[in-house]
């Protein structure tokens, strides 16, 4: 299976659609072509307000990223915007809301899903629907022959979860769904999301070429100024060093967008030359009992496939203060799959990967059995 575009679009074109919603209604006799300023300053007005609406663009912005974690992690047959455009219905049957998402399964299923983002405030551990939205979601899906979810992302603490309306509980006007139910019933896997656990811990190491270290500037305390030369860099897996490409990709992946705590180390010689400057990434050992459980089991998890996406996602559109750049960008079709293949686990590998794959609370996921592999790898049911 391999996702391509399906179209580039045109700015030319698709700017056409939005003269419905600037220029709504003939102006008397005023031929469309002469109403040009009229549309650009409609237009513009309506841009300037978005922009200058940081809710609204974090909103796009998350529905961005869940299109691009879907397309990376490749396990679909099709991702499509839903919600754009104009449809007409039989009102009789009640309210219709086009969910954000149209997806195709592999087996031919179609799911309509709903995208929201759930910010880290008071709240951030419960998310709310209008029930009469969710309502008229439902009967959209129902009228499309597609099955309606909701995708939050929980950017507290940078997850995704996928559920059905039958999870959420009614509280009064509202259907609420909290962050713990949440996890517990959600349903990631069926978009190709999983659990990704390592052998802790990763390194990047920087090596100095030793014989073009100099001194710079003497200072008069007695300390000096020296510039080095980057002799070359390692990447290692649990102290040891990684040389397959493969290995050292996902490795790279894994370091720069996972959240393992990283601290540098200096090493220097009986000269006192700088030998290497390793930065290392491990995860956070709140107390003994969880040091002894990695120690024992021989991994640390990294966290969901989406979750990292979802940051590199945002280190891409966002600059280092967190402000938006862009709302999206073009996402790499199947990277996740590439970065840790189904046959990762039939060589032997320096970087030990555990891939668990997550079903809900209770469910046994019919005909499905983990594949056969060797020590390294994992699959979690």
């Amino acid at each position: 299976m391999a996702l391509r575009r399906g179209r580039k679009g045109d700015l030319g074109l698709e700017v056409v659609s939005l003269i419905e919603l600037a220029l709504p209604e003939p102006d008397g006799q005023k031929l469309l072509i002469d109403r040009h300023g009229e549309a650009v300053t409609a237009i513009g007005d309506a841009l300037r307000t978005s922009l200058d609406n940081p809710s609204r663009l974090k909103g796009w912005m998350t529905q961005y990223a869940f299109e691009a974690v879907v397309v990376a992690l490749g396990a679909v047959r099709l991702i499509k915007t839903e919600d754009s455009g104009l449809f007409y219905f039989d009102e009789a049957g009640g309210e219709l809301q086009p969910p954000e998402f149209r997806i195709v399964l592999p087996d031919g299923t179609h799911l309509l899903v709903e995208v929201k983002n759930v910010a880290p405030n008071k709240n951030a551990l419960e998310t709310k629907v209008r029930a009469k939205d969710m309502t008229a979601a439902q009967a959209y899906a129902t009228a499309t022959g597609g099955r309606l979810l909701y995708a939050h992302f929980w950017s507290g603490v940078g997850m995704w979860t996928l559920v059905d309306p039958s999870v959420f509980s009614l509280v009064g006007s509202h259907q609420r769904l909290s962050l713990l139910d949440a996890i517990k019933v959600s349903e990631m896997h069926v978009l190709g999301d999983g659990m990704l656990a390592t052998e802790p811990p990763l390194t990047f190491s920087v090596i100095m070429d030793r014989e073009k270290e100099r001194v710079v500037e003497r200072l008069g305390n007695g300390e000096e100024t020296r510039a080095f030369t980057i002799g070359g860099v390692e990447m290692l897996s649990a102290g040891q060093v990684i040389t397959d490409p493969d290995e050292r990709n996902l490795a790279w992946f894994l370091l720069l967008h996972g959240d393992w705590p990283q601290k540098q180390e200096s090493q220097f010689d009986e000269l006192g030359r700088l030998v290497r400057i390793d930065f290392v990434s491990e995860p956070e050992i709140p107390d003994e009992e969880v040091a002894q459980h990695i120690e024992e089991q021989g991994l640390a998890f990294f966290g969901c496939l989406g979750k990292l996406y979802t940051q590199r996602f945002l280190d891409a559109i966002t600059t280092d203060e967190g402000e938006i750049r862009a709302l999206r960008e073009e996402p790499e079709p199947a990277l996740l799959a590439k970065l840790v293949a189904d046959d990762y686990w039939e060589r032997d590998h320096v970087l030990k990967i555990w891939r668990f794959r997550m079903y809900p609370q209770g469910a046994s996921p019919a005909g499905m059995s983990a594949p056969a592999a060797p020590v390294g790898s994992g699959y979690l049911q």
